[in-house]
């Protein structure tokens, strides 16, 4: 998909928290939005990532596991940041459901 196909697709609001990783640090955000190729989160404080920085998005749930979310840092404004998905998600992105084996 084109980055700015990316963009283009279709951006739902919603309230949710994610972990946003990267080696040895993280960071807690709000969301903005989510689309099936990223996502917005408001920017928290201290973060120093640049664009092109690959992370994971650990998407917090009420109960259970929540996903983790390849993904790399687009932009970065002064309030928000923008993150594109390494594959297309649900919206808003959800565990995958694992494999069956045939028998």
């Amino acid at each position: 998909m084109e980055a700015h196909d990316r963009r283009d697709n279709e951006r739902l609001p919603f309230a949710a928290e994610v972990l946003v990783a990267r080696e040895d640090r993280a960071w807690r955000a709000a969301v903005l939005d989510f689309s099936s190729g990223g996502c917005a989160l408001l920017r928290p404080a201290g973060f120093d990532l640049h664009v092109g920085a690959v992370v994971t998005l650990y998407i917090v749930v009420r109960s259970g596991p929540g996903p983790a979310v390849g993904a790399r840092l687009a932009r970065v404004g002064p309030r928000d940041l923008g993150f594109e998905y390494h594959e297309p998600q649900t919206i808003p992105p959800r565990l995958r459901e694992p494999a069956t084996q045939g028998g």
